[in-house]
């Protein structure tokens, strides 16, 4: 059935399906797991790069982050072997972000997408990304203390190459899809970080004995700020 598929179609569920399979490759897991950690109860509880970077290991976070990035333009440049149009290779980049958020070797949980999103961006626009960059980075540096810095470094970075691409009218619609797919990666950013909240201004208790008193209970607590610390487990 597959195969009467037309060839356009085809490519682009291919496209589609590799995307989603690369950005589920969990780098971040692994690394962490390397070092004797488990990235999905340190820190923000988050398989991303600012999570190990900061609660495994620089060294460590810097080689995820490549991982990460690698993994969203690798996305694009499988699209473009399989002959998948510009206007539709952003759709397989989409695809990796989204196996980056819900990797089906990690039981559907991961990362922000942020680092594949850069991956994407740079296959794409590498003269704007490079230039969007250096102006979000600048941002990063700025705002370094506060717990939104990445949320503030990647809004500046994609407005700069959207103001950029609308003036000098260059590739303005992938720019403006870019765009939109940032914003989504912003916002599920947005939305995650406020159910850390939630949670962390309602312990969840864990009875540990298996027992159906509240003498033998532990509070866990979580941290609401995303990767800088450790969650931890304290008596209550």
């Amino acid at each position: 059935m597959f195969e009467d598929l037309p060839l356009i179609i085809r490519n682009m569920v291919l496209a589609v399906a590799a995307g989603y399979m690369l950005g589920a490759l969990p780098f971040a897991h692994i690394a962490s797991r390397i070092r004797g950690i488990d990235v999905f109860t340190t820190g923000s509880t988050l398989a991303g790069t600012a999570n190990v970077f900061f609660n495994v290991g620089h060294r460590t976070g810097a080689l995820v982050l490549v991982g990460d990035i690698s993994k969203g333009a690798a996305a694009v440049f499988t699209a473009w072997a399989l002959g998948v149009s510009p206007a539709l290779i952003l759709v397989a980049g989409g695809a990796a972000v989204v196996g980056h958020w819900k990797s089906i070797f990690t039981r559907f949980r991961g990362g922000d997408g942020m680092a594949p999103l850069i991956g994407v961006t740079l296959a794409l626009m590498p003269a704007l990304a490079v230039l969007g960059g250096v102006v979000g980075l600048a941002t990063l540096v700025l705002m370094r203390h506060s717990p939104l810095r990445s949320t503030w470094g990647i809004s500046v970075s994609f407005l700069v190459m959207l103001a950029i691409s609308q003036y000098y009218q260059i590739e303005r619609d992938l720019v403006t899809g870019l765009v939109i797919l940032a914003s989504m990666v912003l916002l599920r950013s947005m939305f995650t970080r406020r159910r850390r909240l939630y949670i962390a201004s309602h312990p969840v208790y864990r009875d540990i004995d298996d027992e159906d008193t509240l003498d033998d209970e532990d509070v866990i607590d979580v941290d609401p700020d995303a990767d800088l610390g450790h969650a931890n487990t304290r008596p209550r």
